[in-house]
């Protein structure tokens, strides 16, 4: 159970004669947690022929439920062939190869993108409702109408040159966040396929044998009422609303103090394999704070993106069992400035005056070189001009946007905007050095006028900043009403061809894999919106090939 330390799981239990243990469940696969992953897991793993019992500490639906559903997929779906939108599968391993790094293999990116249009059409399949209207401007989200966008870098300097730019974000069809839509879909597919599902059952140790091979897991399950007590503290944690950080940490509480008083110890026997599909860690403050220092120091500005089961508990399982970790200190580290898209042109200085990255770089790329400024400072610098038309825009873009826009309104009116009649004037108010400001907006009026960018920003959004007056909206880490989000991007090592969790030694762990952000993948080393769904469903349904492949050779 939780204690002040953080720590999720117990030393494993080691069981010499399994058929003589008095299992409560038996399953061939069991899944650990049923989110975006453990339902595609689950789902890959049922078709396939297995018996299989998905486990919830909740009800199920994880982060992807409260997500916006986005799913990064490309090489010429169905879908962008329906928005007339031109891609390849080189391409899009061209251009994911730059973002995910060496995190993953170059194999394995090509697997995820060769699998991308088969994978869009397994989730129409099992009632996931996709179309192709494409949304073309640079946002963190689209809005209602709009189902295709470009969800990452693909049209930003240093990317388009090296692999031709396509849409690649798909969002389910539905009204604002869609993540909701997604999982409902494979949920009912799910059980309609006889997945079963034991919910409010928080796993708290692994089973193994005397070799070492991983047969079962023990669970706390809950009674009624006290399943009734934990889902009510579940659903206090909703990861967009702002304000929340404190409302975690007593939710978390709770729930532990529900799990002591109303839990009934479980084992339950996997006689193929157990795949942990938890989420991540960024409600668990304690492995933030060994983690992520700096970010956890700051949380409190913070929108921490998970449920409140995205506590690391499925990662302390695996190491419980000797399971490695890597990129546990990487996270989604996000600041929007769009929309609205006026802000994209104005610029992002540190407390030396000094610019340091494009602005229509994606929110994730931002929030990372926000957090390598000195003090992890910025501040976005506009004229009367450019604010006035961003705030137009917030206030008429409609619900969807204004999800999203909606923070950025609330910092400029609430977070310490400074306003300043000079650009010496404002950079006293700010404490930013004012020769380094001068000649920074200086050299950026002139690269307006001559139509280039030397950091690269779009044509569409360069825009000279010389209107007094003059403004600077604070976009720090520290800043309380910036909204930082976030979300772990690291986790368990995996053998890529199978998902299987490696030891310390690079050995796979018998019968334990780990799927979604409860791994290490392909979203690991950096994020663009849809990698982390894409990779979870490709993750579950590759561990749930690889298990039920060894029940039917």
């Amino acid at each position: 159970m939780a204690g002040t330390d953080g720590m999720l799981a117990e030393p494993p239990l080691m069981v010499d004669d399994p058929d003589a243990q008095a299992w409560d469940d038996v399953a061939d696969v069991v899944v650990v947690g049923f989110g975006g992953a453990g339902a595609a897991a689950a789902l890959q793993a049922r078709e396939s022929g297995a018996d299989v019992l998905a486990i919830d500490r909740f009800e199920g639906g994880g982060a992807t439920a409260y997500s916006g559903g986005i799913i990064y997929s490309g090489g010429n779906t169905a879908i962008q062939r329906d928005a007339g939108v031109t891609d390849d599968v080189e391409e899009m391993v061209r251009y994911l190869g730059l973002e995910v790094g060496n995190t993953v293999s170059s194999a394995t990116v090509r697997r995820y993108c060769e699998e991308s249009g088969e994978t869009i059409e397994w989730l129409i399949g099992h009632g996931v409702p996709y179309e192709g209207s494409l949304f073309s401007d640079k946002t963190a989200y689209p809005p209602d109408g709009y189902h295709l966008y470009y969800s990452g870098n693909e049209q930003v300097a240093g990317f388009k040159e090296h692999a031709k730019p396509a849409a690649r974000g798909h969002r389910p069809v539905g009204a604002g966040m869609t993540g909701h839509v997604m999982f409902e879909a494979l949920r009912q597919a799910a059980g309609a396929q006889g997945v079963r599902l034991l919910n409010h059952a928080p796993v708290t140790q692994l089973v193994t044998d005397a070799s070492g091979t991983v047969i079962g897991v023990v669970v706390n399950a809950l009674d009624e009422g006290g399943a009734q007590r934990h889902q009510a503290q579940y659903k206090r944690v909703v990861p967009m609303l702002p304000f929340k950080n404190g409302t975690i940490e007593d939710a978390r509480r709770k729930s532990a103090e529900i799990e002591r008083a109303s839990g009934q110890r479980r084992m339950i026997r996997a006689r193929a394999g157990v795949v942990l599909s938890t989420g991540g860690f960024v409600n668990n403050l304690d492995m933030m704070k060994r983690h992520t220092p700096l970010l956890a120091k700051n949380y409190r500005s913070s929108l921490r993106l998970g449920s409140l089961g995205c506590d690391g508990s499925g990662i302390q399982l695996g190491q419980s069992a000797g399971g490695d970790v890597a990129r546990l200190d990487h996270m989604l580290i996000a600041r929007n400035l769009a929309p609205p898209m006026a802000l994209l042109s104005g610029i992002l200085v540190n407390s030396q005056g000094e610019r340091f990255i494009n602005e229509g770089t994606y929110s994730g790329f931002m929030g990372q070189a926000i957090t390598e400024q000195p003090d992890v400072t910025a501040w976005l610098v506009v004229d009367g001009a450019i604010l006035r038309e961003a705030l137009k825009q917030i206030v008429t873009g409609g619900w969807t946007l204004f999800m999203f826009s909606g923070p950025q309104l609330l910092n400029i009116l609430a977070g310490g905007t400074r306003r300043g009649r000079t650009l010496e004037k404002l950079a006293g108010k700010c404490g930013i050095d004012p020769e380094g400001l001068r000649a920074t907006i200086e050299g950026y009026n002139r690269a307006c006028a001559a139509g280039r960018d030397p950091l690269g920003k779009s044509k569409d959004y360069l825009r000279p900043i010389e209107r007094p007056s003059f403004y600077a909206i604070n976009q720090s880490i520290w800043a309380r009403m910036g909204f930082t989000m976030l979300f772990s991007l690291g986790g368990l090592k995996v053998e890529e061809e199978t998902g299987e969790v490696l030891d310390t030694s690079g050995q796979p762990i018998r019968q334990l894999y780990a799927a979604g952000r409860a791994a290490l993948g392909l979203c690991s080393n950096s994020y663009i919106s849809g990698l982390s769904i894409g990779d979870a469903v490709f993750s579950g349904r590759r561990a749930a090939r690889h298990i039920t492949g060894r029940l039917n050779p």
